[in-house]
Parts: structure tokens; sequence; C-alpha cells
């Protein structure tokens, strides 16, 4: 209550008690009107903060909901319609009685809009205002408009950082980070959109926005694990000794470490690739491979270096289809790019413990139809520009769902 409003019901209640007689009972007579007013404007000013509250609940709820309906990968009603009523509900907390405050939320997927509507319970402090009890309402709509590809997902425990004038470009491309996205000294994000659980610093195109939901791993439940173990049997055609010779690597498990150098070329024969060893291409070697995945066991890692000349495309059926790279989930290790030739990865990198660093100087993935990363940290340094396309029509590799466009369809151009 106000303190103004308590002032002068205390003067009331004390100078009715001073009068004695009719005098007493005229002047509590004439109190009431007083005490009607200070009350109905204290109902007044309840309900007033009660749907300024509702409506901001509302008006957050639905862009919150807006924003997973954007996601191309996010598109089911149930995700979206969970994430605006929680939106909403979470900015009802601190209210006397959040119990009171119910939330509605419509999704209409063709127009690319979600309404939340609200409303509230509100008990009268007094029935001498005539006022009574009432429901307050609120609704709100906010647009998702055209979906945007899920291109570049930071998953958790690391951050996006860019440094030494580091660049990503991806065009028509959400880049979503669950920690924090870095861009220092002269370096540039520009996409579709930008956006990070935790903080955005430094240049994007366009403004990268702070404090987004948190996109949980949408390859949580895959199998990363080779279903052959390594022995003494197995890879020992191809490893152990450089590769000087060009050579061409049937699927399967490579258990022994596989290092190309010189101008030596190594190919990859469609199907999957374990590599238990590791793989290091250096120099001025060639790494080729059509329909194919690369998976590392939990100690190993790839090697890009030197002036390597990288040509990937990923596997286009099978339990790893739109998978061109993958690690097991034990790997924290540093997957890294240095080549300034590695200019053709098509598909989708999934390291979901492990951190993606690039450090070339030229341009990586240029020449990819589309590539989709998604790791635990994505470092940039040593200026160079990664390229995130999003080609999908005609590279006949599907992507695979919860990442890209929606549901594995291919967005029209």
């Amino acid at each position: 209550m106000f303190t103004w409003a308590k002032r002068l019901l205390k003067k009331v209640s004390v100078q009715g008690a001073d009068r004695r007689g009719n005098v007493a009972m005229t002047f509590a007579l004439s109190a009431v009107p007083v005490v009607m007013a200070v009350t109905g404007a204290l109902e007044f000013y309840t309900i007033s903060n009660t749907r300024s509250l509702l409506q901001e609940a509302v008006d957050t709820g639905a862009l919150a909901g807006a924003g997973k309906l954007a996601i191309a990968s996010y598109d089911t009603v149930g995700e979206v319609t969970t994430t605006a009523t929680v939106t909403a509900q979470r900015n009802v907390a601190g209210a006397p009685d959040p119990g009171a405050f119910r939330f509605q939320v419509v999704v209409d997927e063709a127009a690319g809009t979600v309404t939340v509507n609200g409303t509230a319970d509100h008990k009268s402090l007094a029935a001498i205002t005539g006022i009574g009890d009432t429901t307050v309402k609120a609704t709100a709509t906010a647009e998702a408009l055209q979906k945007t590809p899920l291109c570049v997902l930071q998953t958790s425990g690391g951050g996006i950082e860019l440094a030494n004038n580091s660049i990503i470009r991806a065009p028509g491309c959400l880049i979503h980070a669950n920690g924090d996205i870095d861009v220092k000294d002269q370096g540039s994000i520009t996409a579709e959109r930008v956006q990070a659980a935790g903080t955005v610093t430094g240049t994007t195109y366009p403004k990268g926005n702070s404090g987004a939901m948190v996109i949980p791993d949408p390859f949580a439940g895959m199998e990363l694990n080779p279903k052959t173990l390594c022995s003494l049997n197995v890879g020992l055609a191809v490893g152990a000794v450089p590769l000087l010779n060009d050579t061409t690597l049937p699927a399967g498990v490579h258990c022994l470490p596989v290092l190309v150098v010189g101008k030596a070329r190594l190919h990859l024969q469609p199907g999957d690739h374990y590599f238990m060893g590791g793989l290091t291409m250096s120099q001025n070697s060639m790494l080729t491979g059509n329909d194919v995945a690369l998976i590392f066991g939990p100690l190993n890692v790839f090697n890009f270096a030197d002036k390597a000349d990288i040509r990937l495309t990923a596997r286009k059926s099978g339990p790893f289809a739109g998978f061109l790279i993958a690690t097991t989930r034990e790997n924290g290790k540093v997957f890294r790019i240095g080549s300034d030739n590695a200019g053709q990865l098509l598909g989708t990198i999934y390291i979901p413990n492990a951190t993606l660093e690039v450090t070339s100087q030229g341009s990586v993935a240029e020449d990819s139809d589309w590539s989709i990363i998604v790791a635990q940290a994505v470092r940039l340094k040593n200026g160079p520009t990664l390229v995130i396309n999003n080609n999908y029509v005609g590279s006949g590799v599907p992507v695979p769902a919860g990442v890209g466009p929606s549901n594995g369809t291919v967005l029209k151009q």
C-alpha cells in the first residue's frame, strides 16, 4: 500500500477515535468515501501492475517461441509451445501469486506466427470498492517469417572464438553457441542470424543476440563406436609409416596412424572409415573421397596441415548419411584444419565434445555445396575465412535431421 494512503487511513482512524457522539459519527461517515477512494486507487493500481506484468510475459513468450519457430531444425509445434510457455511463466515467477497466471500458446506454422494469450485472476482488496474479482487478459503475436537453417552449433562447455582477423561467412544460416561468441581484433561473423545462450561480443552481421535459449545436441543418441574392434590383423596395409605414393583405402577400421606426406594422394573408397590411429595430411598431399564418413576414435584426431588439398563429400546413405566427420563422445581433443587448400568439406562435422580449430591463412570449405559444424568449441586464429554454404539443392547428400533445413527438406532458392 502507498505510504500516503497509510498516513491518510491512520489519520482518519485517530481523528475518528477522538470524537464523541454525533460529531464522531458524522466524521466516521464522511471518512467512508475517503477510504473507498484510497482502496479503489490501490485496486486499480494493482490491476494495472498485473496487466503490465502479464503483457510483458506474453510478449517475451511469443518472441521466444517465434525464435524457435524461425530455426529450421526446431519445427515441431510442441517444442515451440513449450518454449513460449516456459518463457512466459518465468517472467511472472516473481509475482505475489504466480499460480494466478495462465498462458495459452497458438502456433500457426503456415503463417509463421506464435500467439501467446495470458490471463491472471485478480482478487478484490475490498468488496466496498464495487470492483469485485476480475480477470486480467493480454495477448501477443510474434512472427518467425522465414526459417533459418542451423549451420553452426557450439554444444556446451566451450564457445565460438575468432582471433587474428578471422572470419566466418555463413550466408542464409544460423550460427548458435550454447556458450559465448567472442570475435576479437578485426574479425567478423556474417550470417543470417547470430546468437548465443551466453554473450556475443565483437563484430557480427547482423548484430548478435545474447541470452538465447540453449539448443540441445540433435545427435545425442547417435551410435559412434565402430562395430569392429582393432586387432593385429586389421589395418596393417596402411599406416604406421608415412605414405609417399598414391594409395586407395577401402572402407573399414584403420587401426594404425595414417600420415600422408609429399605429393602423395590418399583416396578413400565409399563407405565408413574408422580412423582409430588418427589421420595427418601434410605438405602438398591430397585427400579425396566421395560418399565417405571419417569416424575417429576417442584418442584420435585429424590434422590437415601445410598445403594439403582436402576434397571430401559426405555419406549419401546408411547410418552416417549426411555426416562427413565424426568422433566418439569420449574424444575431447582438438581437430585442426591448418591447410590453405581445405576447399571441399561437404557434409556435417560432428565432434560433440571436441574442438574444431581452424588456423589456415586461406579460405576453408568454400567449394562445398553445404557444410554444418556441431562441436563443443570452435576456434579460428591466424586469419582464416571459414565459409559455410547452404546450397542443399542438388548436392546429392542428405542433411541430417536436426540441423540445416527442417526435417532434411530443401529450402527454395
